[in-house]
Parts: C-alpha cells; structure tokens; sequence
C-alpha cells in the first residue's frame, strides 16, 4: 500500500521536476543573475556584506568586482569565529551544523551548513531520488529498503553547541518518512564510527534484504558488495536482490567499477551519477548520456575560471552566459551557506548546452606534471579503461606518481601503483596501452616520450590485493567520504602505499618499451 501510494507520488513529482528543469535551462542566465541578487541581499548587513559593499552590488559585474576569488583557507579565519559562536559572519545568523571533511587541497575542513544550505543539499538528493524513480518506476522503487552507503551520521556537538559530522550524518537527520522507512542500513548501524564495524554490519544486513537502490562511492559500493557474494557463495547477488535496478553514484569514476559491479548483479543497472561536494550539490545526471546537468536552481550562483588562469592576480570569471564547450574550467561557487566565489577545488569540461551538462576532470591540484607533461586525472582515467579493455583486465584501484631520475637514468618517468582484480594475462600490454593512450590525449606529455627523450616509458607496479585499503586504514581515511587521488606530483602517497604493501619485487624496467612491476 505504502509503495503504491508513495510511488504515485514519486512519478507524479518526477513529472513535474522534468518540466521544471526544461524551464530552467530556457532561462539560464536569467536563473543564476537572479540568484545572486538575492543571495548579495540577504548576506548585505554581515560582515562579510559589510566589508565587501554589497550594498551597492547590482549586477554580476559589480560582484565580480568587489568580491575576489578566495579558496578555504581564505575563508578559515571567518568561519572559525562563526564555528566559535560568532553570528552573522559570512551568512545572517548563526550556524548551526558544520560538515568536516578531508581536504585535498588545504587539509581536513569544516564547511557551513546553514538552514538555507541544507535545503539545498537536500534539492540534490531528491532530484536523484526522483531521476530514479523516473527510470525504474516509483513503485518498484519503494517496494523495497534503499541502501545508501555514506559516513557515519553520528554528529558531535562542539563546546559552542554546533554539530559537526560527515555530510551523511548531517543529511540524514531530516529524511522524508516514507524515505526513512526504506532507508537501510537504518539509524542504529549508521550512527556507528568505526568503519570497519559498520561495514560488518551492514553486510549482514542487506544479505537478508530485498533492495531495490543502492547509492553510493562505487569504490566502496564494490567493497561492499563483494562481502556479501563471499558470504552468498555460488548463490550469487542476482538472485538475492532481484528488483535492484539503480545505482546513484558519484565521488570517482563509475567507469572502472561498472563491469565488475554487473557481473556480481548478474544484470545492468539504471545509473544516476550525482556531484554532491561538501559544500555543495553541484550537478546530476539527468541523461542517460551526455554528463552531468549543472542545477542552477538550488539557490547557488556559479563562475567558472579556465584553469590556467586560477593563479593569475585577475582571472577571467565566466558564468553560464559564456562559458566555452570542451575547456577546463575550475569551480567556483557563491552559496547560501556563505560562501562567496569560492574555489571549490575541482575542475570541470562542459559537454553540451541547453541544459548545462559537464563532466568532471579531476581536480585544481591533482595532476602529474613533473617532467612539464601536465597530465590530469581525466587522462589518466582513460588511460587505464583503454589498458583494461585491450588486456581484459580489471582494476580495484590505481593511483599514478612521477618516478624521479636517478644516478644512471637522467629521465624520469610514471609510476602506476595498481591494485588488479583480475591481473592482464600479458602485463606488457598493459603498460603500452597506457602510454599509447596518455601520448594520443596529451600533446605535452607526447612530445616529452618522443624517443624517451624526456621521460621513459611508464612502470607499472602491481601492489598486493588490499594494499590500498590498508593505506586508507593506516591513514585515518577508511570509509564512504574518502578516496584514493588518482595522480599526484610527488612522491608522498606512492611512497606510503608501498610501505602498506606485503610486498613489491621489480620484474625489471625497459626504458623504451612500457614497463612492468610487480
């Protein structure tokens, strides 16, 4: 009865939000100058207001001028008073629930959570919630529990009585009733810290139900998901949840996980990827194809700054009105959780118009460009899904690190650290794929391997099964909200992850032919 009901309404509501979402593209610019005027209105008699004259802004230009760039260590100072108690700082009032999280760029860091930002979070999820209801039925959807796979919702109150958690504890305090009654693995485990024991738990839990969605990082969806076929044995997972039929995912790229994840469901799934940062929901895939949708009516007005520009004393700051196809932007957000321009840390390429649809490419400071290849995380993502398509091979994870000359070999060069799934029956190959790959995308690093001039061929070195979950555990960095950088520009993480590994003994290097290790 509940399902029934409850799944009328989830159509009936996709339907709706469908119509909305064409509306909103028609009227793009129009949608985001609007936004924010009336963010610049309501923060004018803050401090923030106050010191940067939003009195006298009156159009995007007027903003641009007066309110610079500033990344989270520009804003530390301000929100550590407010963290404090201090109200009215960056946003009217006081705030009440702050996200910490692991920072790539400036360490962990505590992001504000205000009344009208938890809305907005709240917008992305449900529009996620309604795009899958869109593609498998609302009733199927509800007909069963919902797993979704996150931190712990336990929050901790700080001695100035804000709460601070995972933005899963933060967003899980409000869920709709007919949505808590589905959600799984429900309050009691998902409260619980230890990673490792809320795992244990929530396998043994969903290995007696009958889901019909599952959300989360496809990282630790996998991990997940694996324990319970260990425990189903030949009894397999396609059979244990026959009506799971969506995946909402986002955090990495889906694409490594994808064929791995069907062969334990024994069937393909509807995907609904979603771009949900902590300090705010960026984007959803509205599409089957095409990337990701930028929502542009959940109260956040966006700039986005090509990236050779970022470091510059006066970027260009483009919005929706001009922003170019095909060029690497990086992120900028002004948000009603009092944010005002500020770097997000990622980068994104659009893909098309009329709707805004991008796709993520890594982040600010995550690439390789020791030896001037410049080589970023979307790059290196291809790389690999071409070396595991051509060797029928499958990767649990990867990251890449430059590989530093050395007393006789004056070139450097790339280290892949890969965790294999299933090990390419010739290793070789699978190192020249992801040269020929990296050299077909890349102009910059093409001409530094051209006749190993600049930098030899990439060596990949094969890291026991696990070792990236110990490094994770040894670093604090175990569960949902954390992941594996895909590339580095130094040595720091190669280095611990290999001191995590049981073991790694060199096959032996070919400097003009890709490389192997294990």
């Amino acid at each position: 009865m509940i399902a029934g009901v409850g799944g009328s309404v989830l159509d009936w509501a996709a339907t709706r939000r469908r119509r909305r979402l064409e509306r909103v593209s028609r009227e793009a610019i129009a949608v985001q100058e609007a936004t924010l005027r009336r963010l610049v209105a309501t923060a004018r008699d803050t401090e923030f207001g106050l010191a940067h004259g939003f009195s006298r802004i009156r159009t995007v230009a007027d903003y641009q001028s007066r309110v610079p760039l500033r990344d989270y260590l520009g804003f530390k100072p301000l929100w550590d008073a407010a963290l404090a108690g201090a109200t009215g700082v960056t946003w009217p009032g006081r705030t009440p629930m702050w996200v910490k999280t692991s920072g790539t760029t400036a360490g962990d860091k505590a992001i504000p959570v205000t009344h009208d930002a938890y809305r907005s979070h709240r917008r992305g999820g449900w529009d996620a919630l309604l795009l899958a209801a869109e593609r498998v039925g609302g009733e199927r959807l509800l007909g069963g529990p919902m797993l979704m796979l996150g931190g712990s919702t336990s929050l901790h109150t700080t001695t100035h009585g804000a709460r601070i958690g995972d933005l899963s504890g933060v967003m899980m305090q409000k869920l709709p009733p007919v949505i808590r009654r589905r959600y799984s693995p429900g309050p009691a485990i998902s409260q619980i810290e230890d990673w490792q024991t809320r795992i244990s738990l929530m396998v043994s839990l969903v290995a007696r139900q009958d889901l019909r969605l599952i959300s989360g990082m496809p990282s630790w969806t996998l991990i997940v998901l694996e324990r319970v076929a260990r425990r189903r044995g030949a009894a397999g997972l396609g059979a244990l949840w026959p009506s799971l039929r969506v995946f909402i995912h986002g955090g990495v790229s889906l694409a490594p996980y994808r064929r791995v994840l069907e062969e334990l469901l024994a069937r393909t799934l509807e995907y609904v990827e979603v771009y949900p940062a902590s300090e705010a929901f960026v984007a959803v895939q509205t599409e089957r194809t095409g990337g990701l949708t930028l929502m542009l009516d959940y109260g956040i007005f966006y700039e986005f700054v090509p990236l050779e520009d970022l470091d510059m004393a006066r970027p260009r700051r483009h919005t929706v009105a001009d922003v170019e196809l095909d060029r690497s932007y990086a992120v900028v957000l002004t948000s009603p959780a009092g944010l005002w321009s500020y770097v997000l840390g990622d980068t994104v390429r659009f893909t098309a118009r009329d709707p805004l649809r991008l796709v993520i490419t890594g982040r600010v400071r995550h690439f390789v460009n020791a030896f001037g290849e410049n080589v970023i995380v979307e790059e290196v993502e291809r790389a690999l899904l071409e070396a595991c398509r051509v060797t029928a091979s499958d990767v649990a994870e990867f990251t890449v690190a430059p590989r530093f000359p050395e007393p006789g070999e004056p070139r450097g060069g790339h280290e892949w650290l890969v965790e294999f799934r299933a090990a390419p029956a010739d290793p070789r190959r699978f190192a020249e794929a992801l040269d020929a790959t990296l050299q077909r995308l890349n102009t910059d690093y093409r001409t530094k391997r051209a006749g190993n001039l600049g930098m030899v061929a990439p060596v990949v070195r094969t890291v026991p099964a696990g070792a990236f979950h110990r490094w994770m555990a040894s670093a604090g960095k175990l569960g949902d909200q954390h992941k594996v950088p895909r590339v580095t520009n130094g040595r720091t993480l190669a280095e611990a992850l290999l001191a995590a590994s049981a073991s790694t003994a060199t096959l032996g290097d070919q400097p003009r032919a890709a490389a192997v290790s294990s």
